[in-house]
């Protein structure tokens, strides 16, 4: 039952230094993998960090939050902007079974599904959208074999534009091209015997759902 991973899980700032095993990550990748992707394009790219220095540098990427460094395992979650570029958009659409000629050029030349078209911050951004449904789906893997993560977003990036030499710093060492952004944190271990799981505060269904039209409460 996923709703029950759902309300169950909750981020985690304080982990052991238990190790998750190489099939755990597997699984919690193809999880990623294998998520929903608007127009199939899937424009990320999973680094998987163990080593203990990168874990320090992306911990001074994240404003000094302690965490990021102590936790077992960082996962860099990239944004794959080329994804997005005209021959490799092109190859996407022609995957797709039973599409024509005639809509692929369609599709090329629409604004609203060729994201390219619109220019560089609006990649961005829907690089960034698409990328929160691998993140979720392997917080959700990640529960269901009994690991804990927390999802780290205020680092310095292309987006928040924050920390630049720190940025850079964190690009050489992963070795990333141009294209590739990182986008966020994910970090994935084992909670410490410390680590407490605060009430899950919400708003209400009243106060979000509507049915029809916005306002209108279901009768």
């Amino acid at each position: 039952m996923v709703l029950k991973e759902i309300k169950e899980r909750y981020s985690v700032r304080s982990f052991s230094n238990r190790q998750p095993s190489d099939e755990q990550i597997q699984e919690i990748l193809e999880a990623g993998r294998i998520a929903p992707s608007w127009m199939n394009v899937q424009p990320w790219h999973f680094i998987v960090i163990n080593d203990k220095e990168t874990r320090e540098l992306l911990s001074k990427l994240a404003h000094g939050q302690p965490h990021v460094a102590s936790v077992p395992v960082v996962i860099a979650c990239c944004g794959d902007t080329s994804a997005w570029e005209h021959e490799n958009f092109k190859k996407t659409l022609e995957s797709r079974s039973g599409i024509t000629e005639e809509r692929i050029n369609t599709l090329l030349t629409d604004p609203t599904y060729n994201q390219k078209l619109k220019g560089k911050d609006t990649v961005l951004y829907r690089t960034i959208e698409e990328l929160t449904y691998p993140i979720a789906y392997m917080t959700l893997e990640a529960k269901d074999l009994g690991l804990d993560t927390c999802i780290v977003g205020a680092i310095g990036n292309d987006l928040t534009e924050s920390l630049p030499k720190v940025y850079q710093q964190v690009r050489q060492r992963l070795n990333l091209p141009d294209h590739i952004i990182l986008i966020t944190l994910l970090l994935l271990g084992y909670s410490s015997s410390d680590s407490k799981n605060p009430p899950k505060l919400r708003k209400t269904p009243e106060e979000i759902f509507s049915f029809e039209k916005y306002g209108k409460k279901n009768a």
